[in-house]
């Protein structure tokens, strides 16, 4: 078991294993109807903002996650209204499809309880996350069958996001009455004491004034900077209407292959982690890739070529992202949100850049070697673009070949690389 970060968790790292088999005891006997049991922690898994305990009684596994805003200066009502809009999320889909998501069984947002801290109950999940089977050859499937595998089953689950659309971008919250209603985008923001807490923005009308809140500016310090916020506005200057189709959709915060449970059969079994979870627009949504083979386009993320024994080759994650557009245009229909799905590595690349400043230096690199071609100097093209040396026919150029990136048409690189 995992020891969580005591200076992001605090008290929360002297949780006792018989008080969290009390409280799965007494969850089970309330909402399950069992006679209440002795059992044992089994596994004690620590994430960035939460710590998951999986509790084993003698007829159930339950989960208990514990948000890391469970203790100090993070305990606050807002903190509480982001675990409702969580529970409210999870049960809307419960009600609406057959996604494999968790069940809810207990929410308390205060510490007045068995463990001394907010918590949420849930089902467990049976399978192993994606992460742990993808570079793994130990299983009853060759790997390559297994991954397709994973990749078809996933394209099939995502689909069935598509009866959701929603009229603001924000967060799933319930109303008195039990209907559904768009509350405001709940995000983590750390303390300068390493705590965290949530806060608010938004409800947002549309994708450019959420952008328009919460985009990070680049600066003009230096001739990097400058570069920078050149090429990420030529980028956002090529991408169709942020705000048409109009409509928001339903999706997992972070499509990742440690979000994803699968059996040995490469079937999804159940999607985790609906933390912050919120309406996004079409262009990032349910029909986007999913997170581990577009790694390649946050480069500051991506491990390849020194890390080949956890991470794809460029080719190779191009490959599964050809096969998963089709799988998800076969799910889908060929129709609805699919026609955004071949180009959402571009799109989330985009969509990261905008809100994650630290990321947006190597992804403006990635767009411009992509568009400038592969015998670009992709370091040296920034460097000219940022000091103003580069040749207006170049730049003329590379912001065309931008646009028919973005916008899957032909790229004409003869004359840049005859000039780089």
């Amino acid at each position: 078991m995992a020891d969580p970060d005591p200076e992001t968790f605090g008290p929360l790292v002297a949780i006792t294993a018989e008080s969290l088999v009390l409280l799965a005891s007494n969850i089970a006997s309330r909402c399950l109807h069992l006679p209440k049991s002795s059992g044992k922690l089994i596994a004690r898994i620590s994430g960035s903002y939460n710590i998951t305990h999986v509790v084993e009684l003698e007829s159930v596994k339950l989960v208990i996650r514990v948000p890391a805003t469970g203790w100090g200066s993070g305990m606050t009502l807002t903190a509480a209204r982001a675990m409702e809009s969580q529970v409210a999320t999870i049960r809307l889909i419960r009600s609406k499809t057959t996604i494999p998501v968790p069940e809810i069984y207990a929410l308390d947002t205060t510490d007045n309880n068995e463990i001394g801290a907010p918590y949420l109950c849930m089902s467990f999940i049976a399978g192993k996350p994606v992460s742990k089977v993808w570079f793994d050859d130990s299983g009853i499937l060759p790997r390559e069958e297994l991954r397709l595998r994973i990749l078809t089953s996933i394209s099939r689950t995502m689909a069935r996001f598509s009866c959701f659309t929603f009229d603001k971008m924000g967060s799933i919250m319930e109303d008195g009455s039990g209907s559904t209603v768009i509350g405001p985008l709940y995000d983590w923001r750390e303390e300068e004491d390493g705590g965290l807490q949530v806060a608010t923005s938004g409800p947002f009308d549309s994708t450019s004034a959420f952008l328009q809140e919460s985009m990070i500016a680049s600066s003009n310090e230096n001739v990097w900077d400058k570069a920078e916020a050149k090429v990420f506005e030529a980028i956002v200057d090529c991408v169709p209407t942020l705000d048409s189709p109009p409509g928001f959709v339903l999706s997992l915060p972070d499509i990742d292959s440690q979000n994803v449970m699968v059996d040995d059969q490469g079937t999804v079994t159940g999607l985790i982690d609906w933390d912050l979870a919120q309406t996004m627009p079409r262009f990032v949504g349910y029909a986007r890739y999913p997170g581990w083979i577009t790694r390649d386009w946050d480069p500051l993320m991506y491990g390849w070529p020194k890390m080949a024994e956890s991470e794809d080759s460029p080719e190779t994650l191009r490959r599964y992202r050809a096969y998963y557009n089709a799988e998800l245009g076969k799910a889908l229909e060929w129709s609805g949100d699919w026609q955004f799905t071949e180009k959402s590595h571009m799109a989330e690349a985009i969509w990261i850049a905008a809100l994650h400043r630290h990321n947006r230096m190597e992804i403006c690199r990635k767009f411009v070697q992509v568009a400038a071609g592969d015998d670009t100097e992709s370091l040296d093209a920034l460097y000219d673009i940022g000091a103003g040396c580069y040749g207006e026919e170049k730049l003329s150029i590379f912001k065309d070949n931008l646009k028919r990136l973005i916008r899957r048409e032909a790229l004409d690189t003869s004359t840049l690389i005859g000039e780089l």
